[in-house]
């Protein structure tokens, strides 16, 4: 007879134990020890096994369990990591957060702010503010912004200085750079309405005015 048939005869598997069988998908650490135990018992004892086939199944065995413990683990700081970040998320709703954008939505009584990342050499540097259909808005001056991270505002009036009616705006920027025209990349300020979490992946997003949304990672700053 077998290690395997002597471990785990076929009276202990068939017959009234089907729920037990089915269950049993999988071999454990105590199973490859039970087995281990039965192996070296069974020996021949004019052929005894080598120790060092021994030692390695050992090894195997300890380097399995271990990457286990590892994952589970890691598991566990992933779990905590992802809660840590949904509690900081719940707390930015009703704040505002910069991210990569050119839509802001202008809210009653409130300015919309942002910030350019201005390259060296730029010269003729302008913003545009276009409301839903595309008209011009407002072109904000930009005679006293330098190269790097700048920060700007719109009030929310037009060129004749009427205020305009709350909602979503595109904002672009370009720059005369080495003689020709470029696009500037820039970031809104746009509050957080609502946090969701993806199942499955734990995902965290957060829903900003204007219908958007962005990850958690993509948030550059909040206020």
């Amino acid at each position: 007879m077998s290690t395997i048939d002597q471990l785990f005869p076929a009276s202990s598997i068939a017959g009234n134990t089907p729920a037990v069988h089915a269950a049993k998908k999988t071999l454990g650490q105590e199973d490859f020890m039970k087995l281990l135990v039965a192996q070296m018992n069974n020996q021949d004892p004019s052929n005894p096994a080598d120790n060092g086939a021994f030692m390695a199944q050992m090894a195997q065995l300890s380097m399995v369990d271990g990457v286990t413990k590892l994952n589970t683990s890691f598991d566990s700081v992933a779990g905590s990591l992802a809660g840590t970040q949904a509690m900081q998320a719940a707390n930015m709703v009703g704040h505002q957060v910069l991210t990569d954008s050119n839509v802001a939505t202008l809210e009653e009584g409130k300015a919309v702010e942002g910030q350019l990342a201005v390259p060296e050499l730029a010269a003729g540097l302008n913003i545009q503010v276009r409301d839903a259909a595309g008209s011009l808005i407002k072109t904000i001056p930009s005679a006293d912004f330098k190269p790097g991270l700048v920060g700007f505002a719109w009030d929310g009036k037009n060129e004749r200085g009427e205020v305009q009616a709350p909602g979503e705006y595109a904002i672009n920027a370009t720059a005369l750079v080495n003689g020709h025209q470029q696009a500037v990349a820039l970031q809104l300020y746009n509050t957080v309405q609502s946090v969701t979490t993806t199942p499955g992946t734990n995902a965290i997003e957060l829903q900003l005015s204007g219908h958007q949304s962005v990850k958690f990672s993509q948030i550059s700053q909040y206020r």
